[in-house]
């Protein structure tokens, strides 16, 4: 008998029997707290925004007083509050009103609906658009001369469906100023296609374009009313606290409508803002500018603490850095924004003011480029850095590579509703060697590396087919297949990445407020934490495979307030 744990027992029993009763007692319920030294319990009482008992219904028995409201929960599955540690508000909700193209492989097809558009709205200045399959195209890319055909007289901008490239017409380009004399931004990672000539094609990649299109008029404005309709969606699904991934250069409208929901009380989870950077030249001013955030408008629920750098592309497009060549075009490798030396120099000048790093990397030589500069940043401050560093996509990382997350303590993000196959067109790139090892989540968990999980959505249409929910994205990381085509779609290789339920759970609880920094008081539901809780309507753990992502919160508690429907 364990005299100890017996001792230790009482005076916990003794210390419950002596406090101030809670202001809320759920009991009867079966609460998964992501807690290893607790994994499940029954009950729990609520004071002041915070657990102050996680056990057994009995226990819970003596935080009861006469103002305490208890609710017994019928042995329904209690989660801690959700994390979508990367996702774009701005962005989703700024893309509206723009024009939908059909779902189709079909050039032709998408043509006739930039003509139908163009027929059907003969006063819009500038026809905006998406989105169309990067898989549509040869690797090359659209051609202008095909818009031309069909809209010769105005602008067309089209985006494709991974957000990182524009199909331009000849009239845009020319009122954006884009010639053959035109520099790419950054060789290899932001440029504009161009033919034997040295003349833009039309097919402009990742952010080679933004500059010009704003020059050109072009900008999208943020509809609060969506703003807010997103993220009450997010906590409607269980989110309670989220990371904005950036909104290239809408920082002051996305976060002036954040912080007007805060100061009117309307703001419904916590909301960590970024500041972000697309092109080199952006870099040096990073710090600055978000610490003007900081002040101008942060609140108690919106906060800056990271600066997220667009530090590749992505491989459907060919703009990814990669340790071997492109199958595509075997003279490439991709690129980053910036070197390896300057992202060390960088690490270093955050580690110093305490803030913290969130880097896009998809292909492996930016993942290794990135650990490599976190490891010569350390080198430099003889200790551990005063930087949180996550690498996000991380969709290639190289064998040699996985090991060292978890010994640089850098967080590894994914996004689990891309690992059945959601996007097309990178097996053309890659080769289907390196294809079929993309997403690969279970060494970096074996290895001990923090991994958290984020929807990453960009725009209206993703919002609207429930891509932001995380039970959707549980479903597809637990699968490896896209919900829609269940279980008679072929698994996405290699099958045995399909993630444990319980691993997902983490990765959008416990690690998600690790990332943030958050994991001293959320994450898991354990004493002394803030109380976030989201009440099933089903056993996640029980019910078949294929309908996770029918998981329907009931109640959302955010610090002990039901936020979003409500309790049994």
């Amino acid at each position: 008998m364990n005299v100890g744990l017996l001792l230790a027992g009482a005076l916990l029993a003794a210390a419950a029997a002596s406090a101030p009763p809670a202001d809320l007692v759920l009991t009867r319920g079966r609460f998964y707290t992501v807690d290893a030294a607790r994994p499940w319990a029954e009950a729990v009482a609520i004071r002041a925004g915070r657990f102050v008992y996680v056990g057994d219904a009995a226990g819970a028995e003596a935080f009861v007083g006469p103002r305490t409201e208890r609710r017994e929960l019928g042995d329904r599955v209690v989660l801690p509050g959700l994390v979508d540690s990367h996702t774009h508000p701005g962005l989703v909700t700024s893309s509206g009103d723009y024009f939908l193209l059909p779902e189709t492989l079909d050039p032709r097809e998408l043509l006739a609906a930039v003509a139908e558009n163009a027929q059907a709205h003969p006063d819009r200045p500038i026809l905006v658009g998406g989105y169309w399959p990067i898989a549509a195209f040869p690797t090359s890319g659209p051609r202008k001369e095909d818009l031309d055909r069909v809209v010769p007289d105005r602008p067309v901008v089209l985006f494709d469906d991974s957000g990182h490239s524009q199909w331009l017409n000849s009239r845009a380009l020319a009122l954006m100023g884009v010639d053959r004399r035109t520099p790419d931004p950054v060789p290899g990672l932001s440029s504009f296609a161009r033919d034997a000539k040295g003349e833009p094609t039309g097919w402009a990649r990742e952010m080679a374009a933004i500059p010009y299109l704003r020059k050109m008029g072009l900008r999208s404005k943020v509809n609060p009313g969506d703003l807010e309709g997103f993220l009450q969606y997010l906590v409607s699904r269980g989110v309670t606290t989220l990371f904005d991934g950036g909104n290239d250069v809408r920082d002051d409208e996305v976060y002036a409508a954040v912080a007007r929901l805060e100061k009117e009380g309307r703001l419904p989870l916590r909301y960590e803002g970024s500041v972000h950077v697309t092109l080199p030249d952006q870099l040096d001013g990073a710090v600055a500018r978000l610490l003007r955030l900081r002040r101008r408008y942060g609140g108690e629920r919106l906060r800056f603490n990271t600066v997220k750098i667009h530090f590749d592309g992505v491989s459907e497009i060919g703009t990814s850095a990669v340790l071997e060549p492109f199958v595509s075009d075997p003279k490439s490798r991709g690129n980053t924004i910036v070197s390896g030396k300057r992202l060390e120099s960088f690490v270093v000048l955050l580690s110093g003011k305490g803030l913290d790093l969130h880097l896009h990397t998809v292909g492996d030589r930016a993942v290794r480029i990135a650990l490599d500069a976190v490891a010569g940043a350390q080198a430099r401050v003889k200790g551990p850095l005063r930087t949180r560093v996550t690498l996000c996509h991380d969709e290639l990382v190289s064998p040699e590579d996985v090991a060292r997350f978890a010994k640089l303590g850098v967080v590894a993000n994914f996004t689990p509703h891309w690992n059945g196959g959601y996007f097309g067109g990178a097996d053309r790139t890659l080769g289907l060697p390196r294809y079929d090892r993309m997403y690969a989540i279970r060494p970096l968990l074996d290895a001990g590396a923090v991994v958290s999980f984020s929807s990453d959505i960009t725009d209206h249409v993703e919002w609207k087919t429930d891509r932001a929910d995380p039970f959707f994205g549980m479903q597809v990381g637990h699968n490896r297949q896209e919900p829609e085509t269940g279980e008679a779609a072929p698994v996405r290789p290699p099958a045995d990445e399909r993630l444990r339920l319980e691993d997902l759970v983490k990765g959008y609880t416990r690690s998600g407020a690790f990332q943030l920094r958050m994991d001293d008081r959320l994450g898991s539901i354990e004493a002394g934490k803030l109380a976030d809780l989201v009440v099933l309507d089903r056993d996640l753990f029980a019910i078949g495979r294929y309908e996770i992502h029918d998981v329907t919160p009931l109640a959302v508690l955010m610090e002990g307030r039901v936020v979003s429907g409500a309790l049994p």
